[in-house]
């Protein structure tokens, strides 16, 4: 994961919900939230349509954080698969789920956000804090800010509703490749 967050227009405008100014000033817990997704104490468990689900890990203590994001509308969806495709007749690495900066411009313009405030998602922690968003929540939008400076097409994942499930055939047709993400790091030399 990257030690700077918001490195792609697309894992800014995550970043910016949760780093917003307001009249009250800047969040407490934003340190504390920085350090732990950049050390790790992050785990994705989902990362799907209008879901985020991850353990946050602080102090030897492990908590259960879930997102709830609002989905775009077909209208908003098919924009944005329309710019996406649009975009990959230039660019041959949108393939990969690269997607170019430029797009989240083009969505803009279109008044289709790729983030939503804070206020407009449900989350729930296991944490026995009172603020809301908690320290755990804060970390896994920041985990998620440079996962999708590293794969751009989560953040049209979150937003977008997942069409049929792919079936276990078209799995084995992919070949001998699986991406990255699929491989435990722990594990993987032993």
């Amino acid at each position: 994961m990257a030690t700077e967050f918001g490195v792609t227009a697309w894992g800014r405008v995550w970043l910016r919900t949760i780093e917003q100014t307001s009249t009250s000033g800047r969040n407490p817990a934003l340190p504390t939230a920085r350090t732990l997704a950049r050390g790790g104490g992050v785990t994705f468990t989902d990362i799907s349509a209008g879901t985020l689900a991850a353990q946050v890990t602080a102090k030897g203590k492990t908590s259960t954080v879930v997102v709830s994001v609002p989905l775009w509308d077909k209208t908003q969806s098919d924009t944005a698969a329309r710019l996406i495709r649009a975009s990959g007749t230039t660019n041959r690495s949108v393939s990969t789920g690269e997607l170019p900066d430029s797009v989240v411009a083009d969505l803009r313009a279109r008044d289709i956000t790729v983030a939503v405030d804070l206020s407009e998602c449900s989350a729930t922690c296991d944490c026995s804090s009172r603020r809301a968003p908690c320290v755990h929540h804060l970390a896994a939008i920041y985990a998620l800010a440079g996962r999708i400076d590293e794969e751009p097409a989560l953040a049209v994942t979150l937003r977008t509703k997942q069409g049929r499930k792919r079936n276990s055939t078209t799995k084995k047709e992919r070949g001998e490749w699986i991406p990255l993400r699929e491989i435990d790091v722990a594990t993987f030399y032993s």
